[in-house]
């Protein structure tokens, strides 16, 4: 793993984890009586909206799902090109690029203004609903960024855009500024999880009553 700004994982306080690929995944790690209770939800579908001049300026061209913007629909790779499509709307013109790894390597690249804004929000927007989480779960115990996306775009996450929006949490800047923030680099991570799980399922509070397990 690489952290990212500052902060102290605080042992046996609460994690989080958000998993921006095909999707956004978010889940919750708790622990409590002696074992670490994972929890699960649909996190990555809620609410995201515009702050500042230049989000009022986008918003309005990123796709909606029913009328809403969901974080998922920006926090993900169609998200990325959805995002990228939107800037170039907001400034009258046609976007080159409709692939979210094409996005991704200009923006890197800094071949161009829009796919490098997009990299730059994207880092933010990230910033924003990791924050959110991270005081749902009060996770003093760390923040992890998984999934296909993160890693791959590393550099800019690195950039002051995504920790200034993690603790832009008023009136609680102190707090999020302790709470360290990560981007998980193990290739197999979910796997390396499910093995540690099977090693030691006593520190792990998971039931499995009623569950089909193969030998």
């Amino acid at each position: 793993k690489v952290q990212i700004g500052g902060g102290e994982e605080m042992a046996g306080y609460s994690k989080v984890v958000l998993g921006p690929g095909t999707g956004l995944g978010v889940a919750g790690l708790v622990h409590a009586l002696h074992a670490w209770i994972p929890v699960p939800g649909e996190g990555g579908h809620v609410d995201l909206g515009p702050r500042s001049e230049r989000d009022l300026a986008i918003f309005p061209h990123v796709e909606t799902i029913e009328g809403r913007v969901s974080a998922e629909q920006i926090l993900c790779g169609r998200g990325l090109v959805n995002l990228y499509h939107a800037i170039c709307q907001a400034d009258g013109i046609a976007p080159l690029y409709h692939d979210p790894a094409d996005v991704s390597a200009h923006g890197l690249a800094g071949a161009d203004r829009q796919t490098s804004e997009a990299l730059s929000l994207f880092a933010t927007y990230l910033g924003r609903v990791a924050g959110d989480m991270a005081c749902v779960f009060m996770a003093r115990g760390g923040v992890y960024l998984a999934g296909g996306i993160p890693q791959k775009i590393l550099p800019a996450l690195k950039m002051p855009e995504f920790r200034r929006a993690f603790e832009d949490k008023a009136p609680h800047g102190e707090l999020m500024a302790s709470i360290p923030t990560f981007v998980v680099t193990h290739p197999l991570a979910a796997l390396a999880g499910l093995s540690a799980y099977a090693r030691m399922p006593g520190r792990f509070g998971v039931a499995t009553e009623g569950r089909r397990w193969r030998k």
